[in-house]
């Protein structure tokens, strides 16, 4: 088992790339929920009386967007549980404990973090 010595110093080990890491995971966490916010219209949008040529036509469009979004959820879902969102949390858990001012976290950019290779 690790002693919170360990802990203290396994949390002064990461350096400037490995921050930026973690800050791009979390940018991309935050993106796929903001991606949520639309799954419900996407899913309802082929309902809307439109000029289909088929009802295949429409059925395959509500198919296609409940596919894509339950692909986003699934996502979503993976990353939330994985190994690295949870050590990140739990890294900020124990940063917060021993330092809870979290006004340093003002100056940090919300966004950039994710490379648009």
């Amino acid at each position: 088992m690790a002693t919170a010595q360990q802990d203290a110093t396994s949390q002064q080990d990461w350096d400037i790339a490995q921050y930026e890491a973690a800050l791009a995971h979390l940018e991309k966490l935050q993106e796929q929920i903001y991606a949520i916010r639309n799954t419900m219209q996407a899913i309802a949008a082929p309902l809307r009386p439109r000029n289909y040529s088929s009802k295949q036509q429409a059925f395959a469009d509500l198919r296609d967007a409940a596919v894509s979004s339950s692909t986003g959820l699934q996502a979503l879902k993976e990353d939330w549980t994985s190994e690295e969102t949870r050590e990140l949390f739990s890294r900020s858990d124990e940063s917060l404990k021993r330092d809870s001012d979290l006004r340093k976290a003002m100056t940090v950019p919300h966004a950039g973090w994710t490379s648009d290779d």
